[in-house]
């Protein structure tokens, strides 16, 4: 994941008293990075529950440096219903991602997890009491909804990346992959978060596309012929 030293959309250091006595909470880091850049032509729905991600990808990392992905399944369970399922683990959500938690088991040692929302056409709005992009309303970034068994003071670390604009424009609230981890301890057991997502309208002909493409293979092979043919004619005509 790359460095939590640009741009910050939040730093939370959460505290609270008990019977008179302070305790740290989990501290909260959430930032974002342009990544890869995408586009869209137009979001369709700014609503959106377990069931409209289905297909999103994510990836869970683990002690021993293993790392698993599954995709989000937004089939199963009531109308409202997704998750994503692994070997030991499981994400799920159930509800409007706006006011509906996600939550996070896992009986295995983990040490980061990566939602990639573009397989299941699913975005990250980030930004609340804004209405930026056109038909995503209002955004929400990461909140912890539920500390579970997250030790007071443990660092989470989150950051929003390859950024999404809509019919061309980037209006800064809209990012396709988040990614979370635990400031290099591990973590088991449960916890959930809010995080607000909308839909792009795939259905209408706007799929995700990469504005910034990487060229395919055949392309760099050209490419690199013609710098070797450039560098031949330039020590020809030294010699």
């Amino acid at each position: 994941m790359q460095g939590f030293n640009r741009k910050v959309v939040m730093g939370l250091g959460l505290a609270a008293a008990m019977a008179g006595n302070a305790y740290a909470a989990p501290i909260v880091n959430v930032v974002n990075s342009d990544g890869d850049l995408y586009d869209t032509k137009m979001l369709s729905e700014y609503t959106t529950d377990g069931s409209l991600m289905d297909g999103m990808e994510v990836t869970t990392c683990f002690a021993s440096a293993a790392c698993e992905t599954v995709t989000f399944d937004g089939t199963v369970g009531s109308s409202a219903y997704g998750e994503a399922v692994g070997s030991g683990w499981s994400l799920s959500v159930n509800g409007n991602t706006f006011s509906s938690p996600f939550t996070f088991n896992t009986v295995q040692d983990v040490t980061s997890i990566v939602l990639n929302g573009r397989p299941g056409n699913t975005i990250f709005d980030i930004l609340g009491g804004d209405f930026r992009s056109p038909d995503s309303f209002q955004g929400k970034p990461f909140q912890l909804s539920n500390a579970g068994d997250l030790a007071d003071g443990t660092t989470v670390n989150v950051e929003y990346s390859d950024k999404l604009s809509v019919d061309g424009v980037f209006y800064d609230d809209l990012f396709t992959t988040m990614a979370i981890d635990f400031g290099g301890s591990l973590f088991s057991g449960m916890f959930s978060f809010l995080s607000d997502t909308d839909n792009n309208d795939f259905d209408a002909g706007s799929p995700i596309t990469p504005t910034n493409p990487v060229p395919e293979p055949g392309t760099l092979a050209l490419l690199g012929l013609g710098a070797l043919g450039f560098g031949l004619r330039r020590r020809s005509r030294k010699a």
